[in-house]
């Protein structure tokens, strides 16, 4: 790796402190999976619902960590000819990532230990997607970053990027200002973490990190994520119209907004989810996309990650008015618990369906026939036809098909549905890919390691 490129303290963190903490031996049991990183969200927001991931396929993890993102999109590309390159200055992060798809069995990921500034004067060639999270607000200078994946992207790929945000990040940095203060006399990594420890065990009720640490919990029960989140040494956040400059800064274009965290989704960036007065929100509604989000994200005060498609030229997704199209549970809500819960709610005899505990609408006579007809097969008008078609012929199949219009755009809004080409190739679920470790260790090992993990994680959760 070339020396001098990088801020070498922040790669001395990475070193002694891999983040996130991640045991290999997991990865018998659990897939740890992203909304961003699955192949029909990419697919949807970046490549028209178009691409098939059968064929050639490069994509590049800048700043992979310990691998999460990796490993995902490996094992969704297993057997594909997609060559997958994991890039990382940190070799103690690498190994763990190594670790991890070795356990999985994974041998489509290329394993590059260097800086992403180094990227510009690489011989990697150009990439179709790339991920970038949490990376470039921790460079002396974004702006390089951004300019140095711009370097190797396709001319028609795409970069899904995440940034911290800054007003959802307000008690931390104040956190991070008060630890800079007291210890500005310590240099020892472990000591500062210990001395955390013992400064957050008596912050008052009323301090505001206090207030909100149960959002941080999982984070604060290692020393990892303790020095990650409070002790960076460098750290910087961005609200979204400075996300759009940044973007912008680099002649790219931020082609959407994508909320990866919060149930609400996309409805977080429309104001009629905060704003009731009619008046007030047809002034708002006249203005841009860009100022409507930003007033959003300062009325939801709690968003804290940026996260965002950008590419070369404009692109827009597939609309769900293209009957053509076919639709499909999202790989992400595939999740057998998330998809018994969504079915339960389509199922269900309730005057509302719910389809997380922020979004609900009212039922239909048609909700239900509608939803056990998503196969990821069928077109949206092979699917209004067939629902048309138990109702009787005297209900006209316009009312079947604005009901099914208005159930998808939802389900669109909230991450849990993406429409794709019927000529491209159906998505893998999580429990198919699951599957493939009872191939390799047994299903009894399997379920014995996705035990211990939920076990572990919930352990964790209780002791804050």
């Amino acid at each position: 790796m070339k020396k001098g490129t990088y801020l070498e303290e922040v790669r001395n963190q990475y070193e002694n402190y891999p983040y996130p903490a991640r045991d290999p031996q997991d990865d018998k049991g659990v897939l740890l999976s992203s909304k961003s990183s699955s192949l029909d969200c990419i697919n949807y927001f970046c490549f028209d619902g178009e691409r098939d991931f059968s064929k050639p396929f490069r994509v590049l993890i800048a700043g992979g960590g310990t691998g999460d993102c990796t490993i995902y999109l490996a094992e969704q590309l297993r057997e594909t000819p997609a060559e997958i390159v994991y890039l990382d200055m940190s070799k103690a992060s690498m190994d763990v990532a190594k670790s991890r798809a070795k356990v999985r069995k994974l041998n489509n990921i290329k394993w590059v230990h260097d800086s992403l500034l180094n990227l510009p004067n690489s011989d990697l060639g150009k990439f179709d997607y790339i991920t970038c999270t949490g990376v470039l607000h921790h460079l002396t200078d974004p702006k390089v970053g951004l300019d140095a994946l711009k370097s190797v992207l396709h001319p028609e790929g795409s970069i899904f990027l995440m940034l911290y945000a800054k007003h959802g990040r307000t008690s931390i940095y104040q956190m991070q200002d008060l630890l800079k203060r007291i210890h500005a006399n310590e240099p020892d990594i472990q000591k500062r973490i210990d001395r955390t420890r013992v400064l957050l065990s008596s912050l008052p009720e009323g301090n505001w990190f206090n207030f909100n640490s149960g959002a941080y919990s999982i984070e604060l029960q290692s020393d990892i994520g303790v020095y990650d989140l409070l002790l960076h040494s460098q750290d910087r956040a961005y609200t979204v119209s400075e996300l759009y400059d940044y973007v912008e800064g680099s002649d790219l274009v931020l082609n959407k907004l994508f909320n990866s965290d919060h149930p609400l989704g996309d409805m977080l960036f429309q104001p009629e989810t905060f704003i009731r007065d009619q008046a007030m929100l047809d002034d708002i509604k006249k203005q841009s996309f860009r100022e409507q989000a930003a007033i959003c994200e300062l009325m939801f005060g709690q968003l804290m990650k940026q996260c965002c498609f950008i590419s070369f030229k404009e692109k827009t997704p597939p609309s769900f008015n293209d009957l053509a199209l076919v639709p499909s549970i999202s790989v992400y809500s595939s999740h057998e618990t998330v998809y018994e819960e969504l079915k339960s709610a389509f199922l269900g005899d309730s005057p509302k369906i719910g389809v997380n505990p922020y979004v609900s609408f009212n039922r239909s006579k048609f909700a239900a026939e509608i939803f056990k007809a998503i196969d990821g097969k069928a077109s949206s008008q092979e699917i209004i036809d067939k629902v048309h078609s138990l109702f009787g012929s005297e209900i006209d199949i316009k009312i079947v098909e604005n009901h099914y219009k208005s159930i998808i755009e939802i389900l669109l809004k909230v991450s849990m549905l993406y429409l794709r080409n019927p000529k491209t190739n159906p998505y893998q679920t999580v429990p198919q890919m699951l599957s493939r470790m009872y191939e390799i260790y047994g299903e009894k090992v399997c379920r014995k390691a996705h035990r211990a993990y939920l076990s572990k994680l919930q352990r964790l959760l209780q002791t804050r």
